[in-house]
């Protein structure tokens, strides 16, 4: 069971379709061909889109929180959709 936080700030429980998230599987949710994770604090991962930043969107102001306090840059942001898992969640 995963959380996806929409650019609009809207939240949902996601699960993958076996017992695990495959790279297909989170390319559908965050509606992308590349992703990136961003390893969180609490040993979780929030995944994103690693070109939402070349297409027209939306600043995500919680996953940027996140980003945050998992350390990344002050000035830096999470464009787009994020979807976070523990790290046994992916294969």
């Amino acid at each position: 069971m995963a959380l996806l936080i929409k650019a609009d700030g809207s939240r949902r429980i996601a699960f993958a379709g076996g017992n695990f998230f495959s790279l297909k599987e989170m390319h559908s949710v965050l509606d992308c061909s590349v992703v990136q994770p961003v390893f969180l604090e609490d040993d979780r991962v929030m995944w994103i889109d690693e070109e939402g930043k070349l297409k027209p969107h939306s600043v995500n102001l919680p996953a940027t929180v996140l980003l945050h306090k998992a350390g990344g840059l002050q000035n830096d942001y999470i464009a787009g959709s994020a979807l976070i898992t523990k790290k046994e969640e992916v294969e």
